[in-house]
Formats: structure tokens, C-alpha cells, sequence
């Protein structure tokens, strides 16, 4: 990396960590881009501390090389940008998030500076556009001489403004759904363990992001505030755990200081009558995993299997939450490969299955007993363990093998939560333990089920 300085107050450029983002920021354009472009590093170091500082601060124009100048007017247009200033509240102190924005706003600043360059029936625009970009390049500077005067400063600004606020405004689209993914799946809540940065991963995260399919699902979900705060957990009653409340009992064990100081017979008689004021204490009890299955039968295609697929992803960011693991499996008229995600995931594991989520597509017929029959198998086996309740997510009207589905669930241990997208199955209702009913498709259908 060069040693030249960049053009914000109070950055050390030769610090290692913030020559590592330098360089993280440039190995993440090469993955995107397909190629090496030899970026100038102090410029994506600048672009990253724009978004991730509280108050980044530019230095003086004179306090700047001539060769900086474009790197300088784009880094200010960057601060003086209102979608960026509106948007700082989630880019502060949010490596994710800052990754984003700064990989997208430069690709998209690059790629459209490319095709001016290459497409513009103006000379002057495709000469400007060079000109930019033999700026932004690693040891470039803008040409120099007789050779710049050819191209007109106001041609210059022009094509500088329209890039970078198309590159802006792409960028702020890309880093809203990677905020969206670190919200969904738990990755930056308060008591939901190990966070998931997705930093290591951006260049994967971004593709995903840019999915039409999972970009629907994200938005869909981002409209629910209520989502990060559903948990389920059962407490059980214990000697040695959190204090709850006040009892009355015989419990020496639990017995409130206070009443030591009663005199002898009342105390014993207090005792012998089980009335001794007790602190009463409980444990939280440990949830097993989540199982879902998923019909993504032809029928399902459309409005109710992204009704569907953003439930799955609402029902893993609970497990996330409650450090629970998650399994899913897709079926038409025949099961497809159970996904399993661990409750301790690492980020790349979690894209996995948001990427295989959002590549199902709805087709082929429906087999509900087969699938349901899977899971049990599934727990019967030893693939998953400690399930005790298995979701199936179906609109399908199939005929219940009642008999068959009862055994294998008595032999799972297991209790099946129904729920049924616009119809009713009669059958199915008979079978399951809870059985809901989503006609809407809507926030509330989704609280309901993932509440449940």
C-alpha cells in the first residue's frame, strides 16, 4: 500500500488495521469486479471512515496534493450528501455496514465511469470520464499539461456528480439489505451471543443482497419491528436460581432472612405449617431446535412461497436469539436435503442457507405424510437431536396418511405445528398438535406463526 496520506483529519495511514481495510476493501472489489483494478488505497480507506466514524472530518483543499483532487471532490461530495447523512445512524461504529457501503459506492463508481468511457457519444464526457478514473487509480494522477486542457471543467464536474450519485444511491440500496440481514438473522441485538459481522464474507453478502428474491424477502421482514424482540422461554422452578417473586413454605434452603429473627416457637410453628416466607426461584429451561418444513409444491409458487421463505428466515432469527439450532426442509412429492444450521453458525454458514432460500422456486406436486414422515425420521435417526416440535409451512389439500404420520410422530416424541397458507386440510387438522390458518399473508399472519 502507498504511504501518501489520505484526505481525513486524524486517520493514520500506516497503522496496520487501517491498512487492513485498505486492503480488505480492495481484495472484495477484485471478487465483485472479476478483475484486479488498481484502486488507490487512501481513497477506500477515506470512503470506509466517511460512513464509519462519528464525525469524520476532511483536511483543508490547500493542505492537498494536486493529484487528490478528484479523490478530495468525491470524498466531500460523500459528506455533504443528505441519503448519507439520513443514513449514518446505521453506518456509525458498523464495519458490516461501512464495508458495504464503500465496496458497492466504488464498483458502481467504477462501472458507470467505464461505461461513459466506452459509451458516451461525446467526446468531451468519454475524455472526462478517463480522466476520472486515471485519478482514482493506485500511483494515477489526472493528466497534466496540454493534455488536460482538452477536457473542460464543467464537463469534468458533470460527469464526477452523475457518477458519483448513481454510485451513491446503489450503494445505499445494497448496505440497507446487509443491515437488513444483520437485523433478521440476529447479528446485532443485545443478548443474542456471538454477533454476525458478515465483514469476512461482504463480497457474498452483497451478491446476495442483490437478489431479487431474498431483496423482497429482506423488505418484507424490515417492516416488522416487533421481530427482534420475539423469544419463547420456559422457566422451571429451582432452589438455586434467579429470584422470581415470594412463597410461602418449609424450605429452609429459600427462607428470607427476615424471618430468623422470629422468635423460636412461632418460627417452628411457621415451619410445621409450611407458612416460612421463601424467596422463590427459577431456572430458564433450554428450548431444543426448531424444525420447519417447507412445501414448495407448484401451487406454493409466488405470493405464498415468499410469504413462506420469510417466515423460515424469521423462525432462525428466533432460534438465533434464543441459542437454539435450526433445521429446515424443503418438500413437494418428495423431501429435499435437510439444511442445518447451528445455533453457534459462522456468518459464511448462515448466507448458505439464506442463498439456498432464496434460489427454491415452486414447483412439482405435494406429498405432505412423506414429508412429515422424513422428519420424524430425521429425529428417529440421530440427525437432529433434542426436536420436540416440528413446523410444516403447506397449502396443500393432500390426503393424510392419519394412521401412519400419528405413529411416527408418537415414535419422534415429536408434536407437529400446522400451519395452513389459505385452505384448510381437514386431515392435517386432525393430526396436528396446533393447527393456524394464514389467509392474509401479511406481518401479523408471520407474528402469529413465528409467536406460536
Amino acid at each position: 500500500m502507498s504511504e501518501e496520506e489520505g484526505v481525513l483529519r486524524g486517520i493514520d495511514y500506516r497503522d496496520p488495521l487501517v491498512r487492513y481495510r485498505g486492503e480488505r476493501i480492495a481484495y472484495t472489489l477484485k471478487k465483485l469486479l472479476g478483475r484486479d483494478i488498481q484502486i488507490n488505497e487512501t481513497f477506500l480507506i477515506d470512503t470506509y471512515y466517511v460512513h464509519y466514524l462519528p464525525l469524520p472530518i476532511p483536511k483543508g483543499k490547500s493542505e492537498i496534493s494536486q493529484n487528490q483532487n478528484i479523490m478530495y471532490s468525491l470524498i466531500d461530495s460523500t459528506l455533504s450528501s443528505e441519503i448519507v447523512l439520513k443514513n449514518r445512524e446505521y453506518s456509525i461504529v458498523n464495519s458490516a455496514v461501512s464495508l458495504a457501503l464503500t465496496v458497492s459506492y466504488v464498483q458502481n463508481l467504477i462501472e458507470e465511469l467505464e461505461r461513459i468511457k466506452k459509451t458516451s457519444q461525446s467526446m468531451e464526457e468519454r475524455e472526462a470520464a478517463e480522466e476520472i478514473l486515471n485519478g482514482l487509480m493506485k500511483g494515477g494522477s489526472p493528466k497534466e499539461g496540454k493534455e488536460q486542457k482538452n477536457v473542460n471543467q464543467q464537463t469534468m464536474e458533470k460527469i464526477l456528480k452523475q457518477a458519483h450519485e448513481k454510485a451513491i444511491s446503489k450503494a445505499m440500496e445494497d448496505a440497507n439489505a446487509v443491515r437488513n440481514m444483520q437485523k433478521i438473522v440476529g447479528g446485532n441485538g443485545a443478548g443474542t451471543g456471538s454477533v454476525l459481522t458478515f465483514e469476512g464474507e461482504i463480497h457474498e453478502v452483497l451478491r446476495l443482497a442483490r437478489n431479487t428474491e431474498v431483496k423482497k424477502i429482506l423488505e418484507f421482514l424490515s417492516g416488522i419491528p416487533k421481530l427482534g424482540s420475539i423469544t419463547k422461554r420456559r422457566t422451571t422452578r429451582f432452589s438455586k436460581g434467579e429470584l422470581h417473586g415470594y412463597e410461602e413454605g418449609s424450605d429452609i434452603e429459600r427462607i428470607v432472612y427476615s424471618e430468623l429473627a422470629l422468635p423460636d416457637v412461632l418460627f417452628y410453628l411457621k415451619l410445621a405449617e409450611g407458612q416460612l416466607l421463601l424467596y422463590q426461584k427459577q431456572i430458564k429451561e433450554t428450548l431444543g431446535p426448531i424444525y420447519l418444513l417447507l412445501d414448495k409444491s407448484g401451487s406454493m409458487d409466488g405470493e405464498k412461497i415468499l410469504w413462506a421463505k420469510a417466515v423460515a428466515l424469521a423462525l432462525y432469527s428466533r432460534a438465533r436469539r434464543e441459542n437454539r439450532d435450526f433445521y429446515l426442509r424443503f418438500f413437494d412429492n418428495i423431501p429435499y436435503p435437510l439444511i442445518k444450521v447451528q445455533k453457534n453458525a459462522k456468518s459464511k454458514d448462515v448466507i448458505k442457507m439464506i442463498e439456498y432460500i432464496g434460489k427454491i422456486r415452486g414447483g412439482g406436486g405435494t406429498d405432505i405424510s412423506r414429508s412429515i414422515i422424513s422428519a420424524c425420521e430425521d429425529i428417529k435417526e440421530g440427525h437432529v437431536k433434542g426436536v420436540s416440535e416440528i413446523i410444516l409451512l403447506t397449502d396443500g389439500e393432500d390426503k393424510i396418511a392419519e394412521t401412519t404420520v400419528r405413529r411416527s410422530l408418537k415414535e419422534a416424541n415429536s408434536q407437529l405445528i400446522s400451519v395452513m397458507i389459505r385452505g384448510d386440510n381437514a386431515d392435517l387438522r386432525r393430526v396436528s398438535d396446533e393447527y393456524l390458518v394464514a389467509y392474509k399473508l401479511d406481518h401479523e399472519d408471520l407474528l402469529r406463526v413465528v409467536e406460536a
